[in-house]
């Protein structure tokens, strides 16, 4: 399966859609999303990875940067997940990082709670 990314603008939060996988070939796609939003002073974003099926450990890195991106911005990436990412992120030590939600209206509730 292939990499198909959106974004959309919810309640003026962006959430970045990943389908498919994301490895060392296309993980890029994502970063460069994250960091155009931050740069456009969306420092907050949900990347909704309910429909992600793979992800490797350059993806893994692209996280950790985008996340100390968004705080270094003052904001939060948080990530709506699903039972691959679960694993993958305890697997991996990085769960404590993450916020992780099971749905995208949490998620943005969260970040919604931390605007105001």
């Amino acid at each position: 399966m292939s990499l198909q990314v959106s974004t959309k603008l919810t309640e003026g939060i962006p959430v970045i859609d990943v389908e498919g996988q994301v490895d060392m070939g296309n993980y890029i796609e994502v970063h460069e999303l994250i960091l155009a939003q931050v740069e456009e002073g969306h420092p907050n974003i949900v990347l909704n990875f309910r429909k992600l099926s793979f992800m490797d450990s350059a993806t893994l890195g692209m996280l950790l940067r985008s996340l100390d991106k968004a705080k270094q911005s003052g904001g939060l990436l948080v990530i709506v997940s699903n039972p691959f990412v679960d694993r993958v992120l305890a697997v991996t030590g990085l769960t404590h990082l993450f916020e992780l939600f099971t749905n995208e209206d949490e998620a943005l509730a969260r970040l919604l709670s931390k605007a105001s």
